[in-house]
């Protein structure tokens, strides 16, 4: 059986399924409780702040594609005849904020720790950054009756937040999902073949170009070989000073062209060279 609201609260006021001083009246709703995030036992970007390391931006900005592990200001304190579900908030869902945890808060969670909250791992499967600032009301949380007995749980295990470091900690990008990577790796691969082809396009223009220039040249050369009675009338020395300006230019802004379309061709190469060098070291 689900409990609802008011039932809810005589428990909190007992001092059951949470701590005092760390619920709050406004977060018990209908049948169930919206739990609050904190400022601290975070992962954000891949950097952890443990609890008691307070987050200093104003608020928490989870990229698209992007994993984080979210805290409660809620400090647990389950009886062992109740247990929690815990789900994402509508408003939050519709961002595209998906949860990557266990549901279940077992009876008897936090009863024996002073300071024992819960720490979600989600990730942000839209479009756009998701932000959040502590305080806000993310996760719900059902509150089940539970019959029979309930075994206490065993001893000696490390806190989660220890558990989840030591587990994640580990990971090359723990604050990206395999899809995001992917992406990345992808766009990388993109943003190469375009540095290559880019250098390759101006090398034909170059080449072109030098092929009008030599086409110009014999053309004009074989004017100034012709006898001046079949010369038109417009061929005359400034005309030819013209002309060899023109074409001196023209050969100044070709060789410029290949210049540039040679460097950038050469400099990717360059850079794939060195780079199994400096991985050697």
């Amino acid at each position: 059986m689900i409990l609802s609201g008011e039932a809810i609260r005589e428990r909190l006021k007992a001092g059951q399924i949470f701590k005092q001083a760390t619920w709050a009246e406004e977060s018990i709703m209908e049948a169930s409780y919206a739990l609050r995030i904190a400022n601290d036992g975070l992962l954000i970007d891949g950097n952890f702040y443990d609890p008691g390391t307070t987050f200093r931006k104003n608020y928490i900005e989870i990229g698209p594609g992007k994993l984080a592990i979210l805290s409660t200001i809620e400090r647990l304190n389950m009886p062992g005849d109740l247990l929690g579900k815990i789900g994402i908030r509508f408003d939050q869902t519709t961002q595209g904020l998906t949860g990557l945890m266990g549901i279940q808060v077992d009876p008897l969670f936090g009863s024996e720790q002073d300071d024992e909250r819960l720490f979600v791992r989600v990730a942000n499967l839209g479009n756009e950054s998701i932000r959040l600032l502590p305080g806000d009301k993310v996760f719900t949380f059902e509150v089940h009756e539970v019959r029979g007995d309930v075994q206490p749980p065993s001893s000696g295990k490390r806190p989660i937040w220890t558990r989840l470091k030591r587990r994640l900690g580990n990971q090359n990008n723990a604050s990206w999902t395999y899809i995001t990577q992917v992406d990345y790796n992808l766009s990388n691969e993109t943003q190469n073949i375009k540095d290559y082809l880019q250098p390759l396009v101006m090398f034909g223009v170059f080449l072109v170009a030098v092929t009008i220039l030599g086409v110009a040249v014999t053309m004009i050369l074989s004017v100034r070989d012709t006898p001046e009675v079949m010369v038109p009338n417009w061929v005359t020395d400034w005309a030819w000073a013209l002309a060899l300006s023109t074409i001196t230019l023209t050969t100044l802004a070709i060789v410029w062209v290949g210049f540039i379309a040679g460097w950038r061709a050469w400099r990717p190469y360059r850079a794939n060279q060195t780079k199994p060098r400096k991985e050697a070291r």
